[in-house]
């Protein structure tokens, strides 16, 4: 099996994982929160707590602009979101031999070998969330926005408590 379709399967595979645990075709509420000390995300519908768990943040894509921006290039990111995009982003090595082959590859390729990149299309917004499910063992990436209104790109890695 070529690595385009093993990225494919991976997600389809951690789509149905989830969809076990929580609907994530709910509209929740992400907010961040300190648990003894540890920082938590929490989900919220309607205000009411449906799951707290460990996260990875691994960076921002501004709709506006069309800019992704890893994690490791955003100003006051913890040092440990920065250090575990940055040992992420060295993975980049799996498709620099692929690169000839497609399209994607020299995406993926480019996108862990550049602090921002331009994302002309949503369709790659969806090609980044495959990629860090592949590369990682997250549960699932969340795609909440911030403030701003750019979409923050958060792995869910484990759940701690599920309401």
């Amino acid at each position: 099996m070529n690595l385009l379709k093993k990225i494919t399967e991976n997600s389809k595979k951690k789509f149905k994982e989830i969809k076990k645990k929580i609907d994530i075709n709910k509209d929740y509420t992400f907010d961040f929160v300190f648990i003894n000390k540890e920082p938590k995300i929490l989900f919220l519908e309607n205000k009411e707590k449906k799951l707290i768990g460990d996260f990875h943040f691994y960076g921002i894509y501004n709709n506006e602009n069309k800019l992704w921006t890893w994690a490791n290039a955003i100003p006051n990111t913890s040092m440990e979101s920065i250090k575990y995009v940055e040992k992420l982003r060295l993975k980049a090595y799996i498709f620099e031999k692929m690169i000839n082959n497609s399209q994607s590859v020299l995406f993926f390729y480019q996108l862990l070998n550049n602090d921002s990149m331009l994302i002309p299309d949503q369709k790659y917004l969806a090609l980044i969330i495959d990629l860090l499910l592949y590369l990682t063992d997250d549960l699932y990436i969340f795609e909440p926005s911030n403030s701003l209104g750019n979409l923050q790109i958060i792995g869910l890695c484990k759940i701690n408590e599920l309401y």
